[in-house]
């Protein structure tokens, strides 16, 4: 299956929730679509005219003399072969039969189009799917429907398309909350993988560009939510990736994959504590990035050199905890920090000059009487090691160390 994301760059919205009050999408006139069933043909009918004997193409033939051409009665027949019930929901005939060609039939019903390929013999296509296929571009863009229409995990519709060419696979999903939307590919794919509207969510715009061109989009709505709150974005690289919740809005706000974040390149993903939730993202290209969330932190970022030492450093699991705020710039305007919930307290500290570094616990405290990276010692330039009395931290014009004896906790000017 071809990754290839539709030609139609659209932005993404805006990080503001969407009104909850917008106009539920009406459902057609005639009742929730229904699969056809298979009864047999032959069963009573009042309404299905006679074919035409023209057709709105000429079909070339290659058939021998007294032969049917393929697909030949095949629509009729399946109209025929409904219940009354059914033919209720597709409407009378609403034009001839087109032959395009030996592989494709088809024939415009009242609320229906029905196709017919040697692959698929005869599929319908219905109701508000159908009107959202026709606003696509029918079959000239999306291909012919390889399934009738059925019904989604989360009670809404859809039907699938495949290009005549075979590269392109494609679905309108229908619901009452969200309407009709068409998801390609590899993001169809996912959303497949992740439950569909029942567990993942409905639907919400079509797939569409990233404004580089670089990826593509699905924006969802959850189960329980009332406006937007779920995405796959796919890169060529990543792939198809899950962002939603508080993590999504974090991400919004830093400026989507415009940002300093880059795309995803992994769903959300569960911490091993079991606590709090994360994401990861491409970053700059050099340098990885991250969105971190836990209930008693909220969603934080963290980016660059200090996220590279932070995954290091093993991330939530390790000594540094959670992030407790996004990367920030210091107020001399040198060097970037995050703080993080270790025990006492902890952060990383990042200059040109030093690199990144971790300061924690008792040292942390000690460093931050003295007026952070604004003291007499200036930023640090390694992370807490061990030294013969206990720890320390050597910082640009000297070092504090924590005593094990006693527990004290002094600095040292350098030299």
């Amino acid at each position: 299956m071809a990754t290839a994301a539709p030609a139609v760059a659209q932005t993404e919205p805006t990080t503001s929730a969407p009104s909850t009050s917008a106009e539920v999408p009406s459902e057609p006139t005639t009742s929730a679509p229904v699969e056809p069933t298979t009864s047999a043909p032959g069963e009573p009918t009042t309404s299905a005219p006679s074919e035409p004997t023209t057709s709105a193409r000429a079909e070339p033939t290659t058939s021998a003399p007294g032969e049917a051409d393929p697909g030949e009665g095949a629509i009729q027949q399946r109209y025929e072969s409904m219940s009354a019930e059914e033919k209720a929901q597709v409407g009378a005939p609403a034009g001839h039969e087109v032959v395009e060609d030996e592989g494709l039939r088809w024939q415009d019903f009242e609320n229906a189009r029905f196709y017919w390929t040697p692959d698929t013999d005869v599929t319908v296509v219905r109701g508000m799917i159908y009107l959202g296929f026709l606003e696509r571009g029918g079959h000239d863009a999306l291909g012919v429907p390889i399934t009738d229409e059925l019904a989604s995990s989360g009670g809404g519709r859809y039907s699938d398309f495949l290009t005549r060419d075979g590269v392109i696979h494609s679905a309108i999903y229908w619901s009452t909350r969200t309407g009709g939307h068409l998801v390609v590919g590899p993001i169809l794919e996912h959303f497949r993988e992740l439950g569909e509207d029942a567990r993942f969510g409905y639907p919400a715009t079509d797939t569409r560009l990233t404004p580089d061109g670089f990826g593509a989009y699905n924006h969802f709505l959850t189960p329980n939510a009332q406006h937007e709150d779920a995405s796959i974005y796919w890169t060529q690289p990543s792939g198809p990736n899950a962002v939603q919740g508080a993590i999504r809005e974090k991400w919004a706000a830093t400026g989507w994959e415009r940002g300093p974040l880059g795309f995803p390149v992994t769903d959300e993903l569960s911490t091993p504590d079991g606590v709090g939730r994360y994401n990861r993202f491409n970053g700059d290209g050099s340098f990885p990035a991250g969105i971190v969330w836990s209930p008693q932190t909220g969603a934080h970022s963290v980016q660059g050199v200090i996220a590279q030492r932070y995954i290091e450093l093993s991330g939530p699991a390790g000594v540094l905890g959670y992030p407790t705020t996004d990367e920030l710039g210091t107020p001399d305007g040198r060097g970037r920090f995050n703080h993080f919930t270790g025990t006492g307290g902890a952060s990383i500290y990042w200059t040109p000059q030093t690199g990144a570094h971790e300061v924690y616990g008792g040292i942390r405290a000690r460093w931050s009487q003295l007026g952070w990276e604004r003291s007499y010692l200036g930023y640090p330039v390694t992370g807490e090691h061990d030294v013969p009395q206990g720890r320390a931290s050597e910082f640009e014009h000297g070092s504090i160390e924590w005593h094990r004896e006693g527990g004290q906790v002094v600095d040292v000017p350098k030299g």
